[in-house]
């Protein structure tokens, strides 16, 4: 993941006075990997239900989640013609197999023109 200027700026506010052993975040308070898992587990929760008052907020029917936004991303660099090995990378995904789930959930207008592209 590219640092920018923005991010820098925000991990520097996180990480003053912290050792390279703690979390960036101050949503990981506690020790033990369970507490941890734990922890990341009720802080997506509360993030879903932030999005999901967002939307109420904005008239968005779309049940929006941390995995919407995540796929929103994918979709947005799909359409912006960025290679799918380079998506796969900024995914963090191991295996491309697992990219190429984003894509098979595009719209069918979305496929119909890159079909179209290749009919030159």
């Amino acid at each position: 993941m590219k640092i920018t200027e923005q991010l820098s700026s925000i991990l520097k506010f996180y990480t003053k006075g912290k050792s390279k052993n703690n979390f960036i975040f101050p949503i990981i308070k506690r020790k033990s990997p369970l507490h941890q898992y734990n922890d990341m587990r009720w802080e997506r929760k509360r993030y879903n239900e932030n999005l999901k008052e967002i939307a109420g907020l904005c008239d968005i029917e779309e049940h929006l989640t941390s995995y919407v936004s995540r796929h929103s991303m994918a979709t947005n660099l799909i359409l912006n013609d960025v290679p799918i090995n380079a998506l796969s990378k900024m995914l963090g995904h191991s295996k491309l197999s697992t990219t190429e789930i984003y894509i098979k959930g595009l719209p069918t207008h979305v496929m119909d023109e890159y079909q179209e592209r290749l009919e030159i």
